[in-house]
């Protein structure tokens, strides 16, 4: 289920979770980026996610970068993900989201571990 086509819904999508992600990238940044192989996309009916693999000292982390969809759909496709980050000797995944996410992805395996803040400049 990695690849696919963007559509107009799944790019509307994506323009919103980078504007609460603080705009930092816009979508051409961000098919530059899959088109490079710095991040891979994941699609599945009603639902799109953008991951990146960080590698630290210590680490090789699968990081969910962007997720745009239903609900359900984006938790099921998260799925294929981890098994692939597994696949790829990833050792744990991350994201940053809206708060919102952190009680849907309680009952997923996944818990607070750092906050994160912004400020304009």
């Amino acid at each position: 289920r990695r690849g696919g086509l963007v559509n107009d819904k799944t790019l509307e999508g994506l323009e919103k979770a980078l504007q609460y992600g603080g705009g930092e990238h816009n979508v051409g940044d961000v098919i530059a980026k899959i088109l490079a192989n710095e991040a891979q996309l994941w699609q599945a009916e009603g639902a799109l996610i953008v991951t990146e693999i960080h590698l630290t000292p210590r680490k090789k982390v699968c990081h969910f970068w962007l997720a745009t969809g239903d609900m359900a759909a984006v938790i099921g496709l998260s799925y294929d993900v981890l098994d692939w980050a597994k696949g790829e000797g990833c050792d744990k995944a991350t994201l940053a989201g809206r708060m919102g996410w952190k009680k849907v992805l309680a009952t997923e395996g996944w818990s607070p571990e750092l906050l994160i803040m912004g400020q304009e400049l």
